[in-house]
C-alpha cells in the first residue's frame, strides 16, 4: 500500500500570515469608512447649506424690498442692546413705504441657544406705537446664522478691504450718500449643524441703497421700541 501524499493546498495559512491578513482587512476597512463619513458630511453640510442660502437670499432680497422703499434707515452702529436684545451692527430698523403702507421694519441676528448657531429674525409695528400698541412677533426668516466673533464697538473697528471684520448691519459709505445709513451692508454667515466642523462658514453679503432717505425725514421715526 502507497503512503497518502499530503496536499500543499490543505496546508491552511500559519498564524502570522493569518494576523497579517487581518491587519491588511483592518486597515482597508478602516480606510473605506472613514472615506464614507468623510463623503456623508459633504453630503449633509451641502445640503443644509444650499437650503440655508436660499433662506438667507430670501431674507436679504425682503430687507433690500424695505431699504429701497424706506423713508428713515437707523444706523446699526447706534442700535443698543435694549432695542432688540442683541449688540450694535446685530440689528436694524427701517421705516418702510413698503406695499404703499408705512410700516417699521426692525432685522435682527440673535443665537438664542448660545450654542454658535443664530437666525436672522424680523417683525414689524405702525410709527404711531405705543397707539396703536400693536405689533408682530419676531419671524424666523433664516436659520444657522454663525457668529464669528465680530462685535465691533464702533465703525472704526470695520475695514472696508477686509470682509472678516464686518458684522451683519453697518452703513458702508463707500458709495457716498447725502444721508447717514443710506448704504446698508448686509452680510450674512452660515454653517450646518450636521455637517463638518472644521468646514468654513458661507457668506453672503450685498449693500443695499435706501433710495429714499435723501428726502430728509426725521430721525426719530420708529423710536418708540416694543419690547423684544
Amino acid at each position: 500500500m502507497l503512503p497518502k501524499r499530503h496536499n500543499p493546498r490543505d496546508q491552511g495559512f500559519t498564524l502570522s500570515e493569518l494576523l497579517v491578513s487581518m491587519t491588511i482587512f483592518g486597515l482597508l476597512m478602516g480606510f473605506t469608512f472613514a472615506i464614507l463619513i468623510s463623503i456623508m458630511y459633504q453630503s449633509a453640510d451641502t445640503q443644509s447649506r444650499a437650503l440655508a442660502l436660499t433662506d438667507m437670499r430670501l431674507g436679504i432680497s425682503q430687507i433690500d424690498r424695505q431699504v429701497r422703499s424706506g423713508d428713515v434707515i437707523l444706523d446699526p452702529a447706534a442700535e443698543p442692546y435694549s432695542a432688540a436684545g442683541v449688540d450694535p451692527f446685530y440689528s436694524m430698523r427701517i421705516l418702510t413705504q413698503e406695499d404703499g403702507k408705512a410700516r417699521c421694519a426692525q432685522w435682527r441676528v440673535i443665537d438664542h441657544d448660545g450654542n454658535g448657531f443664530g437666525n436672522l429674525e424680523f417683525r414689524t409695528w405702525d410709527p404711531a406705537y405705543p397707539s396703536p400698541a400693536e405689533y408682530t412677533p419676531w419671524g424666523v426668516v433664516a436659520h444657522n446664522i454663525v457668529d464669528v466673533g465680530v462685535h465691533p464697538t464702533s465703525v472704526l473697528d470695520i475695514e472696508e478691504d477686509d470682509p472678516s471684520t464686518w458684522p451683519p448691519f453697518w452703513v458702508d459709505m463707500v458709495g457716498g450718500g447725502a444721508t447717514q445709513a443710506q448704504f446698508v451692508r448686509v452680510t450674512l454667515r452660515l454653517k450646518a449643524p450636521g455637517g463638518d466642523p472644521d468646514s468654513i462658514p458661507a457668506s453672503v453679503t450685498t449693500v443695499i441703497t435706501g433710495r429714499n432717505t435723501v428726502f430728509g425725514y426725521p430721525s426719530t421715526s420708529c423710536s418708540h421700541i416694543p419690547p423684544y
